[in-house]
This record gives structure tokens, sequence and C-alpha cells, in this order.
């Protein structure tokens, strides 16, 4: 009878991350980068063109299917200053990414690494990534800490593209609150 008392204390105390029908949403900022083929000159490749700085913004909303998996979608704008090919061009450009994907948690303890695919459009412009819209895959990962059983903190990886021009990469700290894991 202790041992089984031990055994029920224990699995409380793990916390689990997700239940079927739990609702989180996240908040991310981070750190983004671009990379995006310059304008070709005579018989030379085109130069890559990347920003000298550059900062992203996200929103994300997963709904649980179940204990490992949830259904993910998410908006995230970035905003880059540099890697301008002439001086004619603006120094400032923006990129938006809208993507619906899944994720699959990998543990449900305290820490919890996940990994996420996603479909969706980036929108370009300004400056060297002056291109419109385009489909892009979003794939990534990352760890969330658990603080509570509806609030965690974590970091967060992002690469989005698909053979279009523009290649979108962030890295950045999100907040998370969670809801309906009964």
């Amino acid at each position: 009878m202790r041992r089984a008392w031990l055994i029920a204390s224990l699995l409380l105390a793990a916390s689990p991350a997700l239940a079927e029908g739990e609702r989180a949403l996240s908040v991310g900022l981070g750190w983004a980068t671009f990379s995006a083929p310059g304008k070709k000159t005579g018989n030379m490749a085109p130069p890559a063109l990347s920003p000298d700085v550059g900062g992203a913004l996200s929103v994300i909303y997963e709904r649980a299917i179940g204990t490992d998996f949830a259904l993910r979608g998410e908006l995230s704008g970035g905003l880059f200053y540099g890697g301008v090919a002439n001086a004619m061009q603006s120094k400032t450009s923006y990129a938006g990414l809208g993507d619906v994907g899944a994720v699959f948690r990998f543990d449900v303890l305290k820490y919890v690494p996940y990994a996420f695919v996603g479909i969706g459009g980036l929108v370009s412009g300004g400056g060297p990534i002056e291109r419109g819209a385009q489909v892009v895959l979003a794939i990534g990962g990352g760890v969330d800490f658990l603080q509570s059983r509806s609030r965690s903190w974590g970091f967060e990886g992002r690469l989005a593209s698909f053979g279009g021009d523009v290649t979108i990469l962030t890295f950045g700290v999100r907040g998370t609150v969670r809801w309906g894991y009964f």
C-alpha cells in the first residue's frame, strides 16, 4: 500500500504537459534573419543577401488531439535592417508568416522538448526582399519549461522556406498559457 501511494505521488508530481482537449496560446519574441538571392551581375552567380539585424514577434495557438500531438496555428512577423545590395534600396525590410500544422511533444514532464511542422504563406517586402507572397514549409522545435499546470516558458527555433527566394530563420523565447486540460 505504501508503495502504491509513493508511485501515485510521483505521477502527480510529474506535471504532464498535455491532455486531450487542452488549448494553449503562446507569444514569442526573438532574433530573426533571412537569406535571399541578390541581383545577378553578368555571368556571376547572384550573391546571398542577409540583414545586419532582425527581430520577430509571434503568436501561436495549439489544440491537443492526444497526449503527444496537437494542431498548431501561427502568425509571425519579422522586421529586418541592412543587407541591401545597393545604396538606392531601403535598409528596412519585413516578412509576415502564417502557417498551420502539427506539433509532437517528446516528453510530458517538467521539461518538454517538441518539434513542429506547418505549411502556410510568407509575405515579404522592403529592401532586398521585395518578393511578394510565396508558399512556405515551416519546421522547428524547442523546449518548454513548465512553471505550473497552466503556464510555461521556453525557447523555440523555426526555419521557413519552400523553394522560394526567401528563407526565414528565427530563434527566441516564448511564454505560454494553457487551459481546458480536463
